[in-house]
């Protein structure tokens, strides 16, 4: 599908597609710049396809997190059948989503700290704003480095297409169960009313998958979500006591027992920062056989020569004269 939208944004690849919206590389010609382009498929104003359109840009126009995907534009198509359809241009996020990451095997612990910690704090946002995003799954976490010469990935949780306002008016018939089979809260499962730790519930399974390589409730879709009602999710042993304590906690089947979005992430930061192994800096690299050993005031004094007395970091600025220069 090659369209221009709004004469300005020119559709080239397709990046992926999903029940209800397809997703595309486009080029923004007014700025010049790549951006997504999630175009919805055809509807109709008295459908729930349409309501969740609606709620989805009204929300991510009030939402501003680096955690979250940042929608620049909105607006409605008209195809050459004349059907109507609306579309929302986004930040392009150039990396893959945690699902696919996933098929290549489970993450390493800190790496898992570290994404969940991002997500949580993300979560800690949307929750403060009175919204609950009812569907988070590996699909919906965009994986990216930050830059070139980054370090680690960082996620992006996207697609708020049935997130709701807490204590709003659900953009579905009543007593519907919404969201992604695999990573249900049990209060989904059985159509309850939900709040903010349904997220938690579900980031936990996420978490799990990421450490283990499996989803813990797999299998058909009614299978899986009736599951989380007769058991909890299997935490391995192996994965240690701090995974074991914060997952269980997460993936209680009582809500009132979960932890909220900024204590998951404060642990899970907590977590990163004791395990994680910093590179060596060129002072602890080992020094290959026979090259020159200099001191600390070697280097000063050579330091010292070359910028005129003034060194960076530590800052050495000479006493000044006893007496004024001959001019003469």
């Amino acid at each position: 599908m090659d369209v221009l939208l709004a004469d300005r944004y020119q559709t080239t690849d397709l990046l992926g597609v999903g029940g209800a919206a397809s997703v595309y590389r486009a080029v923004d010609h007014n700025l010049g710049r790549d951006v997504a382009v999630k175009i919805f498929n055809p509807t109709t104003p008295d459908d729930d396809d349409y309501r969740r359109q609606h709620t989805e840009t009204m929300l991510l126009s009030t939402l501003n997190h680096p955690g979250l995907v940042t929608l620049h534009d909105a607006g409605i198509h008209q195809d050459r059948d004349g059907r109507t359809t609306g579309f929302l241009v986004m930040e392009l996020v150039d990396g893959e989503d945690l699902r696919h990451l996933l098929k290549r095997g489970a993450l390493s612990a800190v790496d898992v700290a570290q994404v969940g910690a991002d997500l949580a704090d993300a979560l800690a946002y949307i929750h403060s704003e009175g919204v609950v995003h009812r569907d988070v799954k590996p699909a919906n976490i965009l994986m990216f480095h930050s830059r070139d010469n980054s370090t680690r990935l960082y996620p992006k949780l996207t697609d708020f297409g049935i997130a709701r306002m807490i204590d709003a008016t659900m953009a579905t018939a009543a007593g519907a169960t919404i969201g992604t089979a695999n990573y249900l809260s049990p209060e989904q499962a059985r159509g309850d009313a939900l709040d903010e730790r349904s997220d938690i519930y579900s980031l936990g399974l996420v978490l799990l998958e990421c450490l283990t390589g499996e989803k813990a409730f797999s299998g058909p879709a009614v299978e899986a979500a009736l599951a989380r009602l007769l058991r909890d999710p299997e935490v391995p042993e192996s994965l240690g006591a701090d995974w074991s304590d914060v997952l269980h906690r997460m993936t209680s089947r009582d809500p009132t027992a979960r932890p909220y979005a900024h204590d998951v992430a404060l642990q899970l930061r907590s977590y990163a920062d004791e395990h994680f192994d910093p590179p060596l800096t060129p002072a602890d690299q080992p020094r290959a056989a026979g090259t020159p050993s200099y001191s600390r005031d070697v280097d000063m004094l050579t330091l010292e020569a070359i910028t005129g007395g003034v060194i960076t970091g530590n800052i050495h600025i000479p006493e000044p004269p006893g007496r004024a220069p001959r001019t003469s």
